[in-house]
């Protein structure tokens, strides 16, 4: 398993994603070429819990599959392969004893605010920026709450491929709540309230 292998004494996992290694009987179906984009990929989420777990200490890992359709799964190996990206980040921002939580356009519930990775951007500088785009907050990133492994399966036969998302832990520095572009509400809350877009947040203290 590489990498992943000498970190798991400091990770608690709490997931199954399935095969933890590619599965080479698939090669004719998806082609050798998006075979070996999907080893990579995993050789870097493997890299990324190795380097995150050694920063952090502990690490609560959790991944689930998503369905998504054809095209969604090739976008992603595409990305990865052209810009060496994947992924997203957000923080859990806090105030004494408040969480700023967003509602984005379209979505079914509130969560932390974050976006995708861009080309050259780290996880670091991804979840500060879409914390500042999405809702007008300058945050600094006080540790770790979470990495999400969400495994996009087409339904196909091929096996499901990882996108990361951090979920960092933060505090405000500076700016007031607005709501950027694609964005429904932006709010500090002292209590959780139900509809929440991932069941994790329930978890956070307040």
């Amino acid at each position: 398993m590489g990498r992943l292998d000498v970190s798991l004494s400091s990770i608690r996992c709490s997931f199954d994603p399935g095969r933890s290694e590619p599965d080479h009987s698939n090669t004719q179906a998806t082609g050798v070429h998006s075979f070996g984009v999907t080893v990579e990929l995993r050789h870097h989420v493997n890299g990324l819990i190795a380097d995150l777990a050694a920063e952090y200490g502990q690490l609560d890992l959790v991944g689930r599959r998503v369905e998504c359709s054809i095209d969604t799964y090739g976008t992603l190996l595409e990305t990865f392969e052209t810009f060496g990206v994947v992924g997203g980040a957000g923080i859990r921002v806090s105030d004494e004893d408040r969480i700023l939580l967003v509602r984005y356009e379209g979505s079914d519930g509130w969560v932390d605010p974050g976006d995708s990775r861009r080309p050259g951007e780290s996880y670091g500088e991804c979840a500060k920026r879409g914390v500042r785009e999405s809702t007008g907050i300058e945050a600094e990133i006080d540790g770790i709450a979470q990495l999400q492994l969400l495994y996009f399966d087409d339904r196909t036969g091929r096996d499901p491929v990882p996108n990361p998302y951090i979920s960092f832990e933060g505090t405000c520095t500076s700016g007031s709540t607005r709501p950027g572009s694609g964005v429904d509400s932006v709010r500090w809350m002292d209590e959780l309230p139900e509809e929440l877009l991932y069941e994790e947040l329930t978890e956070y203290p307040l």
